[in-house]
């Protein structure tokens, strides 16, 4: 493991061997422990479920044409997994598990130039940040994206610590490589390039051989793969992360709410106002630590995924959930946020200003909240929609003369979870259906009863109106069973209206 340099707190013996390895042990420990805890047992969500049903196909070729937009090795890889490990919840989240641990332990030595107090921190908000653990035990490709942004950082790194004598070929290949896991990695090449381009003068026509290769690589990407996944669907549904030309207000505007959603999405809910203060510091502490080349590893990929945005290629922190798109900018983040802090950290104790270095400290810790941090990666509850208790209930009540209704945003997760239901099945077809009043009498058949299983929801009231709107007034709820994220109903017809009967359902499914 590297090490950083001395900082100025070596007077109260931060840099012994002593305090060191036991502190990165502990930040280590921890990496590993918030991210294999919950791995397999949260039931996974929409998005999950059909990347997973994707990868239980019985073939790379079935597995690469259901995987759509995801990335094709990413895919292809989850398919071997499941050939080897099975195709259950842990089995499938593990590749983003070992993407996000890898990408604590590349950032150790990545941020070796730091000063110590800067190192550590910086280790320990990527090693614990809510987000990053949460991404690395969901199944999606995006923990790939910070891994290889990493990566590639780390290895441009080695090769300037090299005088750009060795390390090439696998800078070469952890770029191609890389590209067929993480979309967003074409915005880190370029920065990468652009850097080892200043730094090695001396080697830049090795600089043009390396760009090429990765060009080249891109290019087969994209005309292999990524060309039929443009979704203008999906392209529609980014449009909030898209700039707003119209005007200069309109701009700022924009460009105001996104970053807010940025630094309150990365740093939590005292990031608008820390965010922008840490990365001044990182700013003024990296330029005395002649690091600055960090803040374009930064600012590099941000401007690059911003002018993507501006033609219309890839959103730039979009609501909806579109800020996971800029998971590859996180470990910077908190690389060039700890060298503010840590830095400054670092001064005020040189200069003997222990008391301001102590209220500083605190005020961090209060704003970062290590306690709800914890809790968070214990328990997170982003995107958590347990309905594999609601399947199994399910499958158990259900009869032969029902009508199991599945909402749209529900389907993926029924058929992962789904071990065969002995009623009819009736997809959702959108999350505004209407007016289905064919499901009296389908198939000239009247359903004795009318399940809705349903998760992705905003709210329970909201899909209880749902199904007022789909149903009709004459199918009564006789039941309302909620799991985390999720709700099955049961209705049975009732017409005319009669007074409701007592019902024999529980409430809510044992945990």
């Amino acid at each position: 493991m590297s090490l950083p340099p001395e900082s100025r707190l070596t007077k109260i013996n931060f840099t012994s061997p002593a305090f060191l390895y036991p502190a990165v042990g502990l930040i280590c420990a921890l990496a590993v422990f918030f991210r294999i805890w919950d791995l397999g047992s949260r039931s996974l969500w929409t998005d999950e479920a059909w990347v997973a049903l994707a990868a239980l196909k019985g073939a790379p070729a079935e597995a690469l044409a259901a995987g759509a937009s995801t990335p094709p090795l990413y895919i292809l890889t989850l398919w071997g997994l499941v050939q080897l490990l099975g195709g259950s919840e842990a089995a499938l989240r593990s590749l983003s598990f070992f993407f996000g641990l890898g990408t604590v332990l590349l950032f150790i030595p990545l941020s070796r130039f730091l000063s110590l107090p800067g190192w550590l921190l910086g280790t320990a908000m990527v090693a614990v940040s809510p987000i990053m653990v949460y991404f690395s035990r969901e199944l999606k490709q995006y923990s790939g994206d910070a891994f290889f942004a990493v990566l590639i950082f780390l290895l441009a790194e080695r090769l300037m610590a090299r005088r750009g004598e060795k390390g090439w070929t696998a800078l070469v290949l952890a770029g191609i490589v890389g590209l067929g896991f993480s979309h967003a990695l074409v915005f880190t090449l370029p920065v990468a390039a652009a850097v080892l381009w200043v730094k090695l003068p001396q080697s830049r026509r090795r600089v043009m051989l390396l760009s090429g290769c990765w060009a080249m690589g891109f290019a087969a990407f994209y005309f292999i793969f990524f060309r039929g996944q443009v979704d203008p669907e999906l392209t529609a549904y980014w449009s909030p992360g898209f700039p707003d030309f119209s005007s200069l207000p309109a701009f700022m505007r924009w460009l105001g709410a996104s970053l807010e959603r940025y630094f309150h999405y990365f740093l939590g809910e005292w990031g608008i106002f820390a965010g922008p203060a840490l990365l001044a510091g990182g700013i003024w502490s990296l330029a005395r630590e002649k690091a600055s080349r960090a803040l374009v590893y930064l600012g590099g990929p941000l401007l690059l995924t911003l002018a993507a945005a501006a033609l219309h290629r890839y959103p730039f922190m979009a609501p909806y959930a579109g800020n996971r798109l800029m998971l590859f900018s996180a470990p910077l983040l908190y690389l060039v946020a700890a060298a503010g802090l840590g830095g400054i950290l670092a001064w005020l104790c040189g200069k003997r200003r222990r008391v301001a270095a102590s209220v500083l400290a605190g005020l961090a810790l209060l704003a970062f909240n290590p306690l709800k941090i914890a809790q968070e990666n214990l328990h997170s509850g982003y995107n958590r929609e347990e309905i594999k208790p609601l399947v199994a209930y399910l499958e158990k009540q259900a009869q032969p003369q029902d009508l199991i209704y599945v909402y749209y945003f529900a389907i993926s997760p029924f058929k992962y979870y789904s071990q065969g239901v002995k009623a009819r099945l009736w997809w959702g077809k959108s999350c505004n259906e209407k007016d289905l009043a064919l499901l009296a009498n389908q198939g000239g058949v009247s359903p004795r009863r009318v399940w809705l299983l349903a998760s992705h929801i905003p709210n329970l009231e909201h899909i209880r109106r749902f199904s007022i709107d789909l149903l009709g007034q004459w199918w009564q709820e006789k039941a309302c069973l909620t799991q985390e994220g999720a709700v099955l109903f049961c209705f049975e017809w009732e017409k005319p209206r009669v007074a409701a009967k007592e019902s024999s359902f529980p409430s809510k499914l044992d945990e």
